[in-house]
């Protein structure tokens, strides 16, 4: 017997193909769309096809017994994690902006470990198991700052959309070495060696493009707002070690770390588009305070102002 579900508001408007692939990871791909076009997949006892797009409380059947891998029950490992609350810039009942310090991970890099995600769905005590919360953008472990949470399907798809198409402006604050001009443009591709997870200038990457102006300069280092237009991997990192400025701490990119523990970049803000469907957040604009190991930079620029 095959496996049988009611379509819920989180899973509403998603296409047929990409609602089971996301959600039945284990069966491959050529399996689920030889069932769709076999008429093995039914939505309201019809046949469908792979754009068919689904509504809440249709009924759908699948000639497989497996269920969602979403239908798993949520375990932390770490069962410390359960105590550690993530700090809350905004949240709302389908969004959550969280402040995440340095040296926490986005995703667990091992099932049910310590990480933003693991500690959204602790604090959250989350049962349901026809969606799970999900960050739309992820920072490297090193890296603070703002990260962006959806509690809901509507919005997750709606934000990653919206991240996809570049118009959630995204700024951070930085410390650099050496003395940045007073403002620049980085625009150099970046392609990523996956071997050792780190990324280069090479023409045959995808384009990158950084924005920055000079808060300060001074003492061999300088504090930058920067923007990223584009979000690739370690785009920040690579871009300002590409051009003699290496983020203070950042070793692997070519940073020294004698006056820093970590890489100092910390994810400062986030700008909201004007759009309807965002409601309460269209144009808004929230900012993560900058972390202790990064005040103290940014403070003697404020003092020789």
């Amino acid at each position: 017997m095959g496996f049988e579900f009611h379509v819920t508001e989180d899973q509403e408007d998603r296409r047929v193909d990409r609602l089971l692939r996301s959600s039945f990871p284990q069966i491959p791909l050529s399996a689920i769309m030889k069932a769709i076009r076999k008429g093995e997949v039914r939505l309201d006892a019809k046949k469908v096809s792979p754009d068919t797009r689904v509504k809440a409380g249709q009924f759908m059947q699948l000639p497989w017994s497996d269920k969602p891998a979403y239908q798993e029950t949520f375990q932390p490992e770490d069962k410390s994690s359960a105590a550690k609350k993530l700090e809350t810039i905004y949240r709302d009942e389908n969004i959550w902006i969280i402040n995440k310090p340095a040296g926490l991970l986005t995703q667990p890099d091992v099932k049910g470990a310590d990480s933003v995600y693991t500690r959204i769905m602790t604090e959250l005590e989350w049962k349901r198991t026809d969606f799970h919360p999900s960050t739309v953008q992820r920072l490297d472990r090193n890296t603070s700052g703002i990260v962006i949470a959806a509690l809901s399907g509507k919005f997750q798809r709606l934000l990653s959309g919206l991240i996809r198409e570049r118009k959630i402006e995204k700024n951070y604050r930085a410390v650099v070495e050496g003395k940045l001009p007073l403002e620049g443009r980085i625009d150099l591709p970046l392609l990523k060696d996956r071997d050792v997870n780190i990324v280069r200038v090479d023409e045959k990457g995808q384009r990158a493009l950084t924005l920055y102006k000079r808060i300060f300069a001074g003492g061999g280092f300088s504090c930058a707002e920067v923007r990223i237009v584009t979000g690739r991997t370690h785009q920040i990192r690579a871009h300002f070690s590409a051009t003699g400025y290496p983020v203070l701490g950042d070793r692997k990119y070519g940073g020294t770390a004698e006056n820093a523990k970590r890489t100092l970049l910390h994810a400062y803000k986030v700008v909201f588009p004007d759009d309807g469907r965002l409601g309460r957040l269209s144009g808004a604009a929230f900012i993560a305070p900058l972390p202790d190991d990064m005040v103290k930079y940014f403070e003697q620029g404020v003092e020789k102002a």
